[in-house]
């Protein structure tokens, strides 16, 4: 996995995708299944991340994690570092899941409401013309849990997907080596009231997307094992007694059995908002 600011990209993948998120922790919590598939099939996969998970108010309420000296000397239930830690924890679950470039954009966590827009979208529009990703995925504007750096992260995810393809969009800042890219769709995560019906009281608080079922179900089988063992490396949000613990087997496995995307954005013939029956991969229309 290369981690250099400009990394070499694979000549001519047979399948390439981007998935574009706001903090560590999202590209396993949300978005792991979708991309060990992806691995799984031969795609070349890189992960833009906006924050490095600077500060987080759970940890307040809960006794530290395991690697004491990263905690706090007087206050030990805070952690020192916070920002290196998750970004560690980010690099040990893409490894987990396979992805070939992850790409950090360190902006603060809880700030992107206040960044510049149009610069968050150039930062953005940056790697995908790099990497020419056919697909790509992020959030939508519920964010599904309603986070604010997520909302916005999908709203300059769907911006610049359009902007990628337009050449004199933000020509000043491409290099010689990079043109303009037209990626084939963008598709936005979905949490269904469904996949949330079945933890009953265990489901988080204005957590999903309500009675969307979105464009697309990924079944991930086998690989929910995987996207398991990429959500337990982010310690710092799970706790040493790792993710899940304290669900039954069974409410864990049904929760992680699936994935689900709205199509909210292509340059195919099948357009965006068409029916869930249209498509049984990310890779639907393509060569």
């Amino acid at each position: 996995m290369s981690s250099i600011w400009r990394p070499i990209r694979e000549r001519e993948p047979p399948r390439s995708l981007m998935v574009i998120v706001a903090h560590p922790g999202d590209e396993a919590f949300g978005f792991g299944g979708a991309i060990a598939q992806a691995v799984a099939s031969g795609a070349y996969v890189v992960v833009v991340c906006a924050t490095r998970g600077r500060f987080d108010a759970r940890l307040l309420e809960k006794a530290p994690a395991p690697g004491g000296k990263n905690r706090h000397y007087t206050r030990p239930v805070v952690w020192r570092n916070l920002d290196t830690v998750r970004e560690d924890e980010l690099r040990r679950s893409v490894t987990v899941l396979g992805v070939r470039v992850l790409r950090m954009l360190d902006y603060a966590e809880e700030d992107l409401a206040r960044v510049d827009f149009d610069e968050l979208v150039s930062r953005i529009v940056e790697p995908i013309r790099m990497h020419r990703p056919q697909v790509i995925l992020s959030f939508g504007p519920d964010g599904v849990s309603g986070d604010a750096d997520h909302v916005v992260v999908g709203r300059a995810a769907q911006v610049a997907f359009d902007l990628a393809a337009e050449p004199l969009a933000y020509e000043d800042d491409l290099e010689e080596d990079q043109v303009a890219w037209r990626a084939a769709k963008l598709y936005q995560l979905v949490v269904p009231a469904d996949q949330l019906a079945t933890l009953g009281e265990r489901a988080p608080a204005e957590y999903g997307s309500g009675e969307e079922n979105g464009t697309i179900t990924l079944e991930l089988g086998e690989l929910a094992q995987l996207k398991l063992a990429a959500i337990a490396r982010h310690v710092t949000q799970t706790g040493s007694a790792g993710p899940f613990h304290d669900w039954t087997p069974e409410m864990r496995d049904g929760f992680l059995a699936n994935e689900h995307y709205r199509l909210a954005r292509s340059n195919l013939p099948v357009p965006a908002g068409t029916s869930a029956a249209a498509e049984s991969s990310l890779w639907d229309g393509l060569a």
